[in-house]
């Protein structure tokens, strides 16, 4: 029987190795090896192995040093060569394969059974994958189960093995099973893979176990390079493993079948992983409608979750372990008080309150744990680990200079809000209707769905995101009218009826300046003053949390809190005081000077930071947290290659592999 398929080959030749590429036939006890340029030169060379009983047909598919081409199996094939493609002979990695197998006995080819189950699990990494960001890949069947090929351009080092060969670690924590492996084995520069196009003959063809040809069967229509930044994000889901205690003494280690079960966390069931433990949940925390997420725990004891759709990539094992656990991460120093603000000396005491006791004691003080408060999480991770997001029924005063960026950092937090399942009131009285919307619509896009126009840095959101966005925030976020005006009276009763009507949670006034407070009696600071404490009682009487944008005054030096513009009452009476700063030569310059930082001080390698100057909740000040700003979208990133997914794109038909279809064009039987 013909073991080989020259149009097939052709195709192989001209896809995956086209310059110079090495082929091997392997089989027991021989081996032959060929450096062919063309395709033509390999398809004759081939005729004399075609037959031969007992080998299987291999590629080098990453880029070949060219004076390997000199050696002595130049266009031809050498028995027993001498030297064959070793890492140190590739020049660039071009490919990396995943390949799944179902796992069996060594030496045999596979059911049709285990093939399908190959192809299933290779769909659902292709599904999860175009998910991160990663282009789409040539597909290919091995004769016992699926490769898919992704196209990236690094070099050949140990950073580059090291990236190829976390990414493979990843997927095969987060994918493989009791029955299809993600296999790991195949990160080396010099890999080979299987030339499609030749018949897979492990040990004997039985009906069960028949020998099949390889094949590629599906190729994009353009093959683009999935870029290192992204492949960077797919290898950090590997959790890190705890770090040791600095001090010596009694050291209890993290005991996570214990939290989950005193948690009530449901799982479906539970399969070993290379010496950990891997749990599947019954529902995912942050969708209930998501069956397939997990829990894992390394041999090393490092810990992670993973929720396999778009949605929720972005949560890790904190901000799972937070959804149940919210102080697991914060070392308070001081007890958590009262957030609202003393009221003025001779206020009306209101009716439920006037037969309290004028003296509380720490027996009749009341209760409150941290579960009892809701916090809407910013998204930016190392802010929410700190302060533990926005706590509803307080406000925050957020300034910062022209361009630093806070526009973009609020209405991205307001994208956040309606995530998590909340309700935004936005009021923007210097930006028009229109512009806020487009705003919103191009960081809900994200870069995968932008289009990048003639204008230089002006991208556009795809039509159909367009749709999908402006149909997930129609009913969870509102933006206030600016033709009705911009009284404070009006806005604040307007405000407080989509409170009531709508249910929001976060309410945005974007800005102090914009507001008309002349009906407020008293000079302007006077005016200020009462807004301020009016917003304070206005907050936990309807359970929100209120940002105001507050311009500063013209600084001398680096930008602090007491340069905020206003009454001193706009600082000291709110729950938090945030500033955006813009990392450019003032901000190097002027940080340098006031707090000593070096050239190389980690901050410097952001675009924007946004700084804690108050957090009354746990005492935070002085906290800077750095942002990476991506120019497609003008989102805010947590690092350069984060791959932030909204809920909006769970409407987005996911695209599905259809075997089937692609072998009904097939000239032959795959079983």
């Amino acid at each position: 029987m013909n073991k080989t398929d020259e149009q097939e080959i052709r195709k192989t030749f001209a896809i995956i190795n086209p310059e110079l590429t090495e082929v091997r036939i392997i089989g027991p006890g021989f081996t032959a090896s060929g450096y062919f340029k063309e395709a033509d030169a390999l398809i004759y060379s081939l005729k004399a192995y075609a037959n031969k009983e007992n080998v299987n047909f291999y590629m080098v598919m990453n880029k070949i040093n060219q004076a390997c081409y000199a050696r002595a199996q130049m266009s031809k094939f050498v028995e027993r060569p001498k030297e064959t493609t070793s890492d140190r002979d590739i020049t660039g990695r071009e490919w990396i394969m995943l390949d799944f197998d179902c796992d069996r006995p060594s030496g045999v080819s596979s059911t049709a059974e285990e093939l399908k189950l190959a192809k299933a699990k290779a769909g659902e990494v292709y599904k999860y994958l175009n998910g991160m960001g990663f282009a789409l890949p040539v597909v290919a069947l091995s004769g016992n189960g699926v490769h898919l090929l992704y196209k990236i351009h690094l070099a050949n080092d140990d950073k580059s093995t090291k990236l190829v060969k976390d990414c493979l670690s990843a997927l095969d924590m987060l994918f493989s099973d009791e029955n299809v492996k993600v296999d790991t084995s195949v990160h080396n520069a010099s890999r080979i893979t299987k030339l499609y196009g030749t018949m897979a003959s492990k040990g004997q063809s039985t009906e069960e176990r028949p020998h099949r040809m390889s094949r590629i069967i599906e190729i994009p229509k353009e093959i683009k390079v999935t870029t290192a930044d992204i492949l960077l994000s797919l290898a950090r889901k590997i959790p890190e493993p705890p770090e040791k205690p600095a001090y010596q003494g009694q050291h209890t280690e993290f005991d996570l079948d214990q939290w989950l079960s005193d948690n009530r966390i449901g799982i479906s069931r539970t399969v070993p992983y290379q010496g950990g433990v891997k749990h599947i949940l019954q529902e995912c925390p942050f969708n209930s409608d998501h069956k397939d997420a997990a829990v894992f725990k390394l041999a090393n004891g490092a810990i992670g979750f993973s929720c396999f759709h778009n949605s929720c990539q972005q949560y890790n094992w904190k901000d799972f372990r937070l959804k149940f656990e919210p102080d697991a991460y914060t070392q308070r120093t001081t007890p958590r008080v009262n957030s609202q603000q003393p009221v003025q000396p001779r206020e009306t005491v209101p009716d439920k309150y006037k037969d309290e006791p004028d003296w509380i004691t720490a027996e009749t003080a009341r209760k409150v744990d941290r579960s009892q408060i809701v916090s809407i999480r910013t998204g930016l991770r190392m802010l929410d680990r700190k302060i533990a997001g926005l706590n509803k029924g307080e406000v925050s005063v957020m300034s910062g200079l022209n361009g630093s960026g806070k526009t973009s950092l609020l209405s991205q937090v307001a994208l956040e809000t309606v995530n998590q399942g909340y309700k935004v009131a936005m009021y923007s009285g210097e930006m028009k209707d229109h512009r806020v919307f487009n705003w919103l619509r191009l960081q809900a896009a994200g870069r995968q769905h932008t289009i990048e126009t003639d204008i230089d840095g002006y991208y556009t959101v795809e039509p159909e995101a367009h749709k999908l966005i402006d149909k997930w925030l129609n009913t969870d976020l509102y933006l206030y009218n600016n033709n009705k005006g911009h009284e404070i009276n009006h806005v604040l009763e307007a405000t407080e009826a989509v409170i009531k009507d709508k249910k929001a949670d976060l309410v945005i006034l974007d800005n102090l300046m914009a507001m008309d407070l002349s009906l407020i009696l008293g000079d302007k600071y006077e005016k200020q003053s009462d807004f301020i404490k009016r917003l304070m009682k206005f907050a936990p009487q309807n359970d929100v949390h209120i940002i105001l944008v507050a311009h500063p005054r013209k600084a001398m030096g680096f930008l602090r809190k007491d340069d905020i513009s206003g009454t001193a009452d706009l600082t000291n009476a709110v729950d938090n005081v945030f500033i955006v700063h813009r990392v450019n030569n003032d901000f190097k310059r002027l940080s340098a000077q006031m707090f000593g930082w070096k050239e190389d001080f980690e901050l410097y390698c952001y675009d924007n930071v946004v700084e804690v100057c108050k957090n009354r909740d746990f005492g935070i000040q002085d906290l800077f947290v750095g942002m990476m700003f991506e120019k497609e979208s003008k989102r805010f990133l947590n690092e350069p290659h984060e791959a932030r997914h909204l809920k909006w794109e769970d409407s987005i038909p996911q695209p599905t592999y259809h075997w089937e279809e692609q072998e009904a064009k097939l000239p032959f039987d795959l079983e």
